[in-house]
């Protein structure tokens, strides 16, 4: 396969891998559609599609942005709020306390928590339309996870005898007749010279990593994980990392996020009724997965 490394696409390092007569073209097809779809999605670029929609300047965001929002309320009325497209309210909490150097009171937590259980947006038509404060709103995980799916989908259709994998921070999506084999990182040790904990052989799915162990807070000198739960405003801090292979980028981070506010030896009992590969690893360092996981492993 030919390999492929692009900077600055997604917040990340993009890496595509391609097999076929048009590799190259394959290639710039994926990144294209990439740079493409972050303009429209990007919670960091105050200029994209989303983030002109939240400060009220379009009325309607458009094809792509609408059908994303409308994806994740799905997921969230699905999951039964432990997926929230506005968690990024509760991280602002989070990083407020750690700017003052005390946590946030559980009051105020689960406050912020009611606040956010019903959707500060509708659809109505087919359109995004706005009924509370939707700053909040990050699509962030998600949507690399969609827009990494569309990609791929961008690059078949230039050839669809390739097989594409496109690797873009904790996300990868595959397709084509030849697996592609990921490694698993260490969250306890995530170092570039730790041998993965696991590896895994993926085919025509997409697979979604997220963890602990370069993001969150200090506080009053404990550390507080990235990763909240949207249903009570805490921090999820007895999980090290959730892997999950479904059939799509987009599913997977869905999963990992659903999963990964549940405690460490529920992960796999959650992951079957969702039909889904996963691997948690505990912040003690205990490894749960279900058998879908166990059936990847090579």
């Amino acid at each position: 396969m030919r390999a492929f490394r692009h900077h600055r696409l997604l917040g990340t390092v993009v890496d595509i891998r391609v097999s076929g007569t048009r590799a190259e073209a394959v290639d710039a097809a994926v990144a294209g559609e990439i740079e493409t779809l972050q303009q429209e999605l990007s919670v960091f670029d105050p200029t994209s599609t989303l983030e002109r929609w939240k400060r009220g300047a379009l009325l309607d965001p458009g094809p792509v942005v609408n059908a994303v929002l409308a994806e994740a309320l799905d997921w969230q009325r699905r999951s039964g709020g432990a997926f929230n497209p506005a968690t990024r309210t509760l991280t602002r909490i989070w990083q407020a306390a750690a700017e003052v150097g005390e946590p946030p009171t559980g009051t105020a937590l689960a406050d912020a928590a009611a606040r956010i259980a019903d959707p500060p947006y509708r659809m109505v038509d087919g359109v995004a339309t706005i009924v509370d404060d939707v700053s909040g709103v990050d699509l962030n995980a998600f949507a690399k996870g969609w827009i990494v799916d569309r990609a791929v989908e961008a690059g078949r259709r230039l050839d669809a005898d390739a097989t594409i994998a496109v690797s873009a921070g904790g996300d990868v999506r595959h397709v084509g007749s030849s697996p592609t084999v990921v490694g698993i990182e260490n969250p306890l040790r995530p170092y570039d010279n730790e041998p993965p904990i696991a590896h895994i052989r993926l085919q025509g799915g997409g697979l979604a990593s997220s963890g602990r162990a370069r993001r969150g807070v200090r506080i009053a000198g404990r550390w507080y994980a990235h990763v909240i739960d949207p249903r009570t405003g805490c921090t999820v801090d007895d999980v090290a990392s959730v892997s999950v292979v479904a059939a799509d980028a987009a599913t997977a981070d869905v999963m990992a996020t659903i999963i990964g506010v549940e405690p460490p030896e529920r992960g796999p009992a959650v992951a079957d009724t969702w039909g889904v590969a996963v691997l948690v690893v505990g912040a003690d360092g205990r490894r749960h997965s279900n058998a879908a996981w166990d059936e990847l492993i090579g």
